[in-house]
């Protein structure tokens, strides 16, 4: 295992002695200008009912400041914000990886508002992977953890849909039901808010983290933008080939 601060003074050392080799960057670019386009496309969207993945992130990126803390579970709402949320400030964006351990988020965010009780911290999470820790929302309330979760509710596992649709044009039996998600909040004694307009999305992540205590955000999610993605991908890599 490599010391990253002595690789990174070497990388600059050769940098000073040898300068930096002439790449053109003009695809990288233009690449970024897309991914902006797409991303701002939907920031003003006006729907009732399921909101577009993108309409959601753009929201949360006007209400989260630079230093502010934002946690990924595991899911489809995981490949939108890598895609998408744009960091200031490392460690502002903590995504799981590797194993890809479903259900980290929101036990992840009480222990960031524990070492960060002065930033906003909101953990995203899907419907499947919020419930696998459900029995933490008393450990939040017991702290007095000022923390959002906010729960894309597609009422399935979307991420597992979206590859097997992929690999086969089908996908098995994941869907499952939910509970009232706002019983749910006041059992244990959170405060909660299900967003039915995604014009209303912004305003309520406001309130949510202007409240005194652990807040339930539930926006219902319209994964029909999945494949779309997958499709603009797709024909991104074949113009490369």
């Amino acid at each position: 295992m490599g010391d990253l601060a002595h690789t990174l003074w070497m990388f600059n050392e050769r940098v000073r002695q040898h300068g930096l080799p002439k790449f053109d960057l003009a695809r990288q670019r233009e690449l970024r200008a897309q991914m902006q386009d797409e991303f701002s496309a939907h920031a003003d969207d006006d729907v009732t009912g399921p909101v577009r993945p993108q309409k959601i992130l753009w929201d949360v990126r006007q209400v989260m400041g630079p230093h502010d803390i934002l946690l990924s579970d595991v899911g489809a709402h995981k490949m939108w914000i890598a895609r998408h949320y744009q960091c200031h400030e490392p460690n502002t964006c903590l995504i799981p990886n590797g194993f890809c351990s479903m259900a980290q988020a929101f036990p992840g965010a009480i222990a960031a508002h524990l070492v960060h009780p002065d930033r906003r911290v909101l953990a995203i999470c899907g419907d499947g992977g919020f419930v696998m820790n459900v029995q933490e929302m008393e450990t939040a309330k017991r702290l007095g953890s000022n923390i959002v979760v906010m729960v894309w509710e597609d009422g399935g596992y979307g991420l597992i849909a979206w590859k097997q649709d992929n690999e086969f044009g089908r996908h098995s039996d994941l869907s499952f039901g939910n509970p009232d998600w706002l019983q749910l909040a006041s059992a244990f004694g959170w405060h909660g808010h299900r967003v039915e307009r995604s014009r209303d999305l912004q305003a309520t992540l406001q309130q949510a983290f202007a409240e005194d205590g652990p807040s339930l955000v539930v926006v219902p999610v319209d994964y029909r933008e999945n494949p779309l993605l997958t499709q603009r991908l797709g024909d991104l890599v074949g113009s490369q080939a």
